[in-house]
């Protein structure tokens, strides 16, 4: 008679909010940098993190301060992730208002390894902006609408980043003549909408299929706004301990600029300028994205360590500028944990990227100097609190 008194005492005395965070460490090693023949070790992120969730109401914040060594830049940064309060409806739906996630293509990742997938890098992956999320209650089949009227905003870094650059998404941001390419480019993205619906099959509903949506203006501040789109399809399975995640995507973004915003006499409408974690870069303004990522989960310890997943995540774009090389991005790896530790350990391969690549395009118009594949190596240790 007593126990379920005594349980419903800890339950009511149980706070609704929730304080936590993590540190990690990356040691890092690139083929291309002579300079740092035996890599870098250093501080990757600090972060603290905020819930609230009483039933009914509900919130999450996520605040980062980043610091990296030489060899990755050597400038820090802080930033909001998001940041969003909202409703729990009767029947599980939720509605969010503020800084929150975009619900396009596969959720939460399209993919496995810490450095997610060349759809993050083209602002199309693990993006979050300012305004209303509508998430349908769970169940065989789900939707989420939502709708930015501005992005995530820009904050503070040290003098050797682009201010509006210093941000977690990968937004359409102003280039910047110091640390950028000095194009001129004002670009912003304001009103987006993104609509994305999904089906869960299976016995345990353990095969989704999606098809996702996006529509936004690009604000140019020059009196001439142009629009966005882009729309996926996209897949994700469990067979045992096998994953699947297959995405596609084509986007298509309409600029306006004047012949003078540009960089190597470049057609100034071929690309626009997208930024985050510092640093602006160009991207092809017409492209294809394709996502193919296997796993597995293996099995049992190894002394305190457990939860195995061996993956390999690839993904390419290609851009619909003919006199543009594709970007290939190829991740093999592992991640496991222990107790309140996460580890990954990556190999990265690829070309014409702005993480792994020498040539200074993006994912725009690269050099012809840097044809080949190059190398990226990632171990990264976190703890979370």
């Amino acid at each position: 008679m007593l126990a379920p008194a005594i349980a419903s005492a800890q339950e009511s005395s149980a706070s609704p909010l929730t304080l936590g965070g993590a540190i990690r460490f990356n040691y890092v090693h690139k083929s291309w940098q002579d300079e740092y023949r035996s890599g870098f070790f250093g501080l990757d992120t600090a972060r603290l993190d905020v819930k609230y969730d009483d039933g009914r109401l509900i919130g999450s914040a996520q605040y980062r301060y980043n610091n990296y060594p030489d060899g990755q830049g050597g400038y820090w940064q802080h930033f909001l992730q998001h940041a969003w309060g909202g409703l729990r409806f009767d029947d599980g739906s939720e509605l969010h208002v503020g800084l929150d996630k975009n619900r396009f293509g596969l959720q939460p990742f399209a993919s496995n390894n810490f450095y997610e997938s060349i759809a993050f890098y083209a602002g199309l992956e693990d993006k979050y902006d300012l305004g209303v999320t509508y998430l349908s209650r769970p169940g065989p089949v789900e939707w989420q609408l939502g709708f930015y009227p501005r992005d995530g905003g820009s904050y503070g870094g040290g003098s050797n980043t682009a201010g509006a650059s210093n941000r977690y998404s990968y937004n359409i941001v102003a280039d910047d003549a110091e640390q950028g390419y000095g194009t001129g480019q004002t670009d912003r993205e304001r009103n987006t909408v993104i609509g994305r619906l999904a089906w869960h099959v299976g016995p345990q509903g353990n095969h989704e299929f999606g098809v996702s949506g996006l529509t936004g203006e690009i604000d140019n501040g020059r009196g001439a706004d142009t629009r966005r789109h882009a729309a996926a399809v996209h897949y994700r399975g469990s067979y045992g301990r096998i994953g699947v995640m297959l995405q596609a995507t084509r986007y298509r973004y309409r600029t306006a600029h004047g012949p003078e915003q540009t960089y190597g006499g470049l057609d100034p409408n071929s690309f626009f300028m997208i930024g985050g974690f510092g640093y602006p870069f160009p991207v092809a303004s017409e492209g294809d994205i394709h996502i193919a990522n296997i796993s597995y989960d293996l099995p049992g310890r190894l002394g305190p360590f457990s939860q195995f997943k061996l993956y390999n995540d690839y993904s390419v774009l290609r851009k619909r500028n003919t006199a543009y090389r594709d970007s290939v991005q190829n991740v093999t790896g592992m991640s496991f944990s222990s107790g309140k530790w996460s580890f990954y350990a990556d190999l990265m391969i690829g070309k014409h990227h702005p993480y792994l690549s020498p040539d200074l395009g993006g994912l725009a118009s690269t050099s012809t100097a840097h044809q080949g594949f190059t190398r990226r190596i990632n171990l990264q240790a976190g703890y979370y609190f």
